[in-house]
């Protein structure tokens, strides 16, 4: 069930990282749950990943047990205005099956990379919209055993939702959507589509958009403003399309990600008087 020092940037967009100490794909919540209690008896911590879109991994990898949930831990189904999927579902593909299903609500999921269960993590969105207010229900696993939230149970914001707070792993969530007209979701979406391809350097692996949006700011406008569009360190740049996205040019290290997400932090602050606060996960141990 577990592999030992297994590479992680095989399993990250960026393609950077070094290895855990151990790594499961468990199939089955019983399998999770068995999992979760070999790490709790072993004193080991634990991170959750599902397709890697948003992490970066510290060359030194991670101590402890590294869980995937993606293609291994994907199931959905739809029963009239609902849809209920595993965490291992890709958020883009939820939002395809909604639209064949004449339902709204996901359009702006369209271009959202990753799995779902890290979209109710980080309360993902995108074009003003976001996964928390759909929810209707969480359903979760720790070591002792299965739970649920409700959607007043489960509380969100900006980038930010309750499961940050426990110490439990998403398993699926019920999501709660509107019956629509499917040529106006389909429109809608390929507008979101193309805004995207218009926008962002889908070209390189990046791992989405670096930096939270902070109160008041645009934050590419700023590193723009500030002229860091295309600064590199090694194989990592400064999108010169969209500068809030730093992306791997080819054989970038972690610590060059790491460098150039400093060197901008460091001249917003300078310029701007703005703390820009990562929003991607740095994982692991140099």
């Amino acid at each position: 069930m577990f592999i030992r020092d297994y590479p992680l940037s095989q399993v990250t967009s960026l393609g950077v990282g070094g290895p855990a100490d151990y790594f499961a794909r468990p199939t089955t919540e019983t399998d999770l749950i068995s999992a979760l209690k070999f790490a709790e008896e072993n004193k080991l911590d634990v991170v959750v990943l599902g397709y890697g879109t948003n992490v970066l991994v510290r060359s030194g990898g991670i101590r402890g047990l590294v869980i995937q949930l993606a293609d291994n831990f994907a199931h959905v189904r739809v029963e009239g205005c609902t849809i209920t999927a595993s965490a291992g579902c890709l958020f883009s593909s939820v939002s395809k099956l909604a639209a064949h299903h004449s339902l709204t609500g996901l359009e702006f999921a369209v271009g959202i990379p990753g799995s779902i269960g890290g979209a109710v993590f980080m309360n993902a969105g995108a074009y003003d919209g976001e996964i928390g207010p759909l929810v209707r229900r969480v359903n979760f696993v720790s070591a002792s055993g299965r739970g649920q939230w409700d959607a007043d149970e489960f509380s969100y914001a900006y980038r930010h939702s309750r499961v940050q707070q426990e110490n439990v792993v998403v398993t699926s969530v019920v999501l709660e959507l509107k019956r629509g007209d499917q040529r106006q979701i389909l429109a809608h979406m390929e507008e979101l589509q193309q805004k995207r391809r218009a926008r962002q350097p889908l070209e390189f692996p990046s791992a989405g958009s670096t930096f939270k949006r902070p109160a008041g700011h645009y934050v590419g406008p700023m590193i723009e403003q500030a002229g860091l569009k295309g600064f590199r360190i090694g194989g990592a740049e400064v999108s010169t399309k969209h500068a809030g996205f730093v992306v791997n040019r080819g054989g970038a290290t972690a610590e060059d990600f790491l460098q150039v997400i400093e060197h901008i932090q460091l001249e917003i602050k300078r310029r701007f008087n703005v703390d820009l606060e990562p929003e991607i996960r740095i994982l692991g141990s140099l």
